[in-house]
């Protein structure tokens, strides 16, 4: 887990996967979000620590677009991103990382599995597919 309280954009569409994710990270600063729109005004007016975008998010633009939409904000160039997906084939996760992501993480997970992936992401390392087992 971090060692500081992190600001954490969370951008899930699941309610229960938000409930989920806010238990688990309750002792970061969180924002979370169900759409590409919000995320993007959250993202405007505030500084994040880290990115963890859904991919399906149930509209037209996908986490992917999503991302490179942070990334083109000024004070979000080099801000971490993880992909928190269901999309979870043995090829996903070096396609995801290949679109701008810093870390992976496939849906399920385990608390272990996500403050691993956490921590891989702000140290710029992806989460392997051995790690993160389902």
């Amino acid at each position: 887990m971090a060692a500081f309280q992190s600001r954490i954009l969370i951008v899930e569409d699941a309610l229960d996967i938000q409930a989920l994710l806010r238990h688990l990270l309750k002792e970061h600063d969180l924002t979370v979000v169900p759409s590409v729109e919000e995320a993007l005004v959250a993202a405007a007016e505030n500084d994040y620590d880290l990115f963890m975008l859904d991919i399906n998010l149930g509209e037209a633009r996908t986490g992917v677009d999503l991302l490179n939409d942070l990334r083109a904000l000024p004070n979000h160039a080099s801000t971490p991103a993880m992909a928190c997906t269901a999309y979870a084939l043995h090829t996903d996760r070096e396609h995801f990382l290949g679109q701008g992501f810093d870390a992976y993480l496939p849906k399920p997970f385990s608390r272990v599995q996500l403050n691993e992936a956490i921590e891989l992401a702000f140290q710029g390392e992806a989460v392997e597919p051995e790690t993160v087992t389902v």
